[in-house]
C-alpha cells in the first residue's frame, strides 16, 4: 500500500514500514529452517514456480511513469552481471554467487560443498542439491525470475508493475506476469544514490519470500557457456 512520506518494502521475513519516526513490523512469516535438505529443495522450487491465488492489481499512478521507465532502462543496460548475495526469508539463511546473462541464463551457486546450485538454461530452471544429489526442474516461463531473463526488459504487455515505493534512499518496484499473476511476484529493491540494484525478492501468494541482497556487483563479468550447463552430480 502506498503512503505519503513512507515506503513499505519487503525485507527478510517481515513487512517493514520504513518511516524514521518508527519502524512497524507486521509480524514474522514462517521460516523453514531446519527442514530436511530434499524438502527444502522441493519447497524452494515450488516458491520459484509461483503459487495460485495472486492477482495483478497495479498500485501506481501516472506520476510514477518516469521513474518506472528509468528502472526499466537501467535494467536493460545490465544484460549481464555477477554478484555475491546473502539470502534471507522463509527458506533460511544462505550466501553465494549469482551470474545473469540475458536472454535466458542464470546461475545461483550457494556456498559450501553440500549447498544447492540453480541454473536457468534452455527454458528451464534446474535446482540441484549437492547434499542429496536430487534435481528439480521448473519451466522458466512459470517462474517470476523469468521476467528478468527476457531479451529486453519491458514493464508493459506481458509484465505488470503492481507497485512502486520510495523512501530513505531506497526504491522498490513490484512486478507480476500480466496473464499469470498466480505464478508469483518479483520485487526489485534499488539504492538511489548512486542508483544500483540492491536486492531481488521472489514472493508467493502467501507472502513467503526468498530475498537475495547483493554486493560486489559487476556488470562486465567473464562468462562462459559452461557456467550455465545443467548441474549434475559432482558439479
Amino acid at each position: 500500500m502506498r503512503k505519503t512520506g513512507k515506503a513499505c518494502f519487503l525485507d527478510e521475513q517481515r513487512h517493514i514500514n520504513l518511516d524514521r519516526s518508527g519502524i512497524r513490523l507486521s509480524g514474522p512469516l514462517p521460516v523453514l529452517q531446519g527442514r530436511r535438505p530434499w524438502l527444502a529443495t522441493t519447497l524452494l522450487a515450488g516458491l520459484l514456480s509461483g503459487c495460485a491465488g495472486m492477482t495483478a492489481k497495479p498500485d501506481i499512478s501516472d506520476a510514477d511513469a518516469p521513474e518506472i521507465a528509468r528502472i526499466q532502462d537501467a535494467l536493460n543496460r545490465m544484460p549481464r552481471l555477477e554478484a555475491h548475495f546473502v539470502q534471507s526469508g522463509d527458506f533460511g539463511p544462505g550466501a553465494g554467487t549469482l551470474w545473469l546473462d540475458r536472454p535466458g541464463h542464470l546461475r545461483i551457486d550457494y556456498q559450501g560443498a553440500n549447498a544447492r546450485v540453480m541454473v536457468a538454461n534452455r527454458g528451464h530452471l534446474i535446482v540441484y542439491d549437492r547434499a542429496t544429489h536430487s534435481t528439480t526442474s521448473v519451466a522458466l516461463s512459470r517462474t517470476p525470475l523469468g521476467m528478468l531473463l527476457t531479451p529486453q526488459i519491458a514493464f508493459s504487455g506481458a509484465v505488470t508493475v503492481t507497485g512502486l515505493q520510495r523512501g530513505d534512499g531506497l526504491e522498490q518496484i513490484s512486478l507480476a506476469k500480466t496473464a499469470a499473476p498466480d505464478q508469483g511476484a518479483l520485487r526489485l529493491l534499488f539504492r538511489t544514490q548512486p542508483f544500483a540494484l540492491d536486492s531481488v525478492s521472489v514472493v508467493d501468494a502467501y507472502h513467503r519470500t526468498l530475498t537475495m541482497t547483493l554486493s560486489d556487483l559487476r556488470l562486465d563479468p567473464a562468462i562462459t557457456p559452461q557456467l550455465f550447463a545443467p548441474p549434475a552430480a559432482g558439479s
